[in-house]
Order: C-alpha cells, then sequence, then structure tokens
C-alpha cells in the first residue's frame, strides 16, 4: 500500500529540488564561469541532494534499513563535498572525479528506492529512470577522464538538473490517478516544448505565416482532450498548450546551446525575453497576411500574463482532479 509522507518531507523535497534547479540554470546561463565556480557549484548542488538523503532517515514509515541507507549514503556525500572544499591542492579532474563518485552513490539510492513497496508505482518508476541516468552519466565522467573538461561538467549539470525535476515531482507527489494523469500532462508538455518545439524554432523558420502555425502546432496535442472529453475540457487544454509556448519562448536558446550547438549569450537573449530591454524589437511576427514587430516590452507582458494562467488553471484542476477523466 502507498504511504505519503509528512508534510515537511515533501515540502524539503520540493524546496531542494527547486534549489538544484536553480544551481543548474545558473550554471548554463554562466558558460563564461570558470572551472573552479562551476565546480563549487555543484558541490553545493550535491550537497543539497545529500541533505534531502539524510532527511530520509527521519521517516517512521521507511524501513531501517532504508533509513540508514539515506543516512549513510547522504552522509559520505558530504564527506566528498567536505573533501573537495577543505582539499585546495586538488585539481579540477580530481575534484570532477569526487563529484562523479557522489552522484554515483545518490543515484544507487534512488534505485534502492524501486524495492521500496511503500512507494507508489509511479515513483518506484521514476526512481528507476532518474536513478540509472544519474548512475549511466556519472560513470561515464568518472570512466571517460579524457573527455573534455566542458564535456563532463556539463553531463554532471545535466544530472543535477534531473535530480532537481525528480525531487520536486517527487515532494508534490500527486495522491489519487486523475492527479497522476494531470502530471503526465505537464511532464509532457515540458518535454513537448523543449525539444520538439524548440527544435522546430531553431531549424525551421522560414514557412510562410510562421508563427501561426507554431502556435497551433503548441496546441495540437492538446486537442485530443476535446476530441475525447468534449469542450468542458478546454481551459486545461489552452493551459497546456500555453505551457509549450513558455517552454519556446523562454527555452529555445537553452535547447539550442544544450542539445543543437547553438552558443549565445544566454543572459541578454532572456532579458529580452522577459522585457527588461524596452522597445527593443526582438523579432517580426509572421502571420502570413500581416506582421507586426514584437518588442521586449511585449514579449515580456505576453510571458508574465500567460505564467498568471497557467498557474490559475493548472492550480483548479490539481485541486478539484475529479474534473478529470483519468
Amino acid at each position: 500500500m502507498a504511504q505519503t509522507p509528512p508534510d515537511w518531507f515533501r515540502g524539503a523535497e520540493i524546496i531542494l529540488g527547486m534549489v538544484s534547479v536553480l544551481i543548474s540554470m545558473v550554471i548554463i546561463l554562466n558558460p563564461g564561469y570558470g572551472n573552479e565556480t562551476v565546480i563549487l557549484l555543484l558541490s553545493l548542488g550535491l550537497f543539497f541532494n545529500a541533505v534531502r538523503m539524510m532527511s530520509s532517515g527521519g521517516l517512521g514509515q521507511l524501513s531501517r534499513s532504508f533509513r540508514s541507507m539515506g543516512l549513510l549514503g547522504g552522509g559520505l556525500i558530504v564527506a566528498i563535498v567536505l573533501l573537495g572544499f577543505f582539499s585546495p591542492g586538488l585539481g579540477i579532474s580530481t575534484l570532477v572525479s569526487l563529484l562523479a563518485s557522489g552522484l554515483i552513490i545518490q543515484g544507487a539510492a534512488r534505485l534502492a528506492n524501486v524495492a521500496h513497496a511503500g512507494h507508489p508505482r509511479w515513483l518506484r518508476v521514476s526512481a528507476l529512470t532518474v536513478g540509472s541516468l544519474t548512475v549511466v552519466l556519472a560513470s561515464t565522467t568518472l570512466l571517460e577522464p579524457n573527455l573534455a573538461l566542458f564535456s563532463l561538467v556539463a553531463l554532471l549539470t545535466i544530472v543535477l538538473l534531473v535530480n532537481g525535476f525528480e525531487s520536486i515531482i517527487s515532494g508534490v507527489r500527486p495522491s489519487n490517478r486523475k492527479q497522476l494523469t494531470l502530471l503526465k500532462l505537464i511532464v509532457f508538455a515540458i518535454f513537448y516544448g523543449f525539444v520538439n518545439i524548440n527544435w522546430i524554432d531553431l531549424f525551421a523558420t522560414s514557412a510562410p505565416g510562421y508563427h501561426i502555425w507554431l502556435i497551433l502546432t503548441y496546441m495540437a496535442p492538446f486537442g485530443v482532450l476535446l476530441v475525447f472529453q468534449g469542450l468542458r475540457d478546454w481551459q486545461l487544454a489552452l493551459s497546456l498548450g500555453l505551457l509549450v509556448s513558455l517552454l519556446n519562448d523562454v527555452g529555445y536558446y537553452f535547447t539550442g546551446d544544450l542539445l543543437f550547438g547553438f552558443h549565445v549569450p544566454l543572459v541578454p537573449w532572456l532579458a529580452g525575453q522577459l522585457g527588461f530591454l524596452g522597445n527593443t524589437v526582438l523579432f517580426v511576427f509572421q502571420g502570413g497576411l500581416f506582421t507586426f514587430p514584437v518588442t521586449s516590452t511585449l514579449m515580456g507582458l505576453s510571458i508574465y500574463s500567460r505564467i498568471a494562467v497557467v498557474m490559475a488553471v493548472l492550480f483548479h484542476w490539481w485541486r478539484y482532479p475529479s474534473e478529470l477523466v483519468a
């Protein structure tokens, strides 16, 4: 039978996950950081992950072996981080290897959660996926020291980012099948926007009326909701499409930088997207029969309004999942 952890632990998972994601994004946004700074940030992220592991030692519903594993594994990771911090004579490659070792321990701990019958099935699948990915990528970093240092750090950053998102989802922890269905839709929207849509927006922008087609592509997958459940779910379908659009407007150069070799200054670009460049024209909207310039201010207002709509609608559906047919 699935067991729900106490609110303090769920809150800790969400907060620590958000910190890990934030640290990862800081590294991605600042490719000019020196190796020492990046290693320090990764060490902080690993430390917060260790705190999450050690917190599981206070969960009464876990068996003694699982609590001990969390405490010992988290303590070992803390020791690794402290060793790197208080040993300034260690080389960068050695520090990277230490971080990779810590992440392997963390990944192994996530894999062990697959065997805990008190976790719901979706959480065991999540632990299996994230734990396996963590062990594989961290082991690659450890076993392939001839890779460029930039590539090694990039792999560790991706591992930290994935574990951060997994921690947030674990803390949110849907309590019924309909909330789980909504969470799956949100995860799909994030992947669809960050990978598929951004790939289109990076390579296929010359079609007539391009931006109209792009908007339709945002919404296309979620039309299935309307087909099977009728127009009463139009708010949910719209909010998921808007979530995809947000992943496009604030994420396409992140995708380009991580996956497709588009290396641009991310901070100035993001400042323009968020409205901080005022009346600077970012691009011209191609609507087929009409066009108009999109300024930084207009883009920023569009992004903030979409965030408000998405948060309000998804929060409503999370609170009242009975309206969703799973």
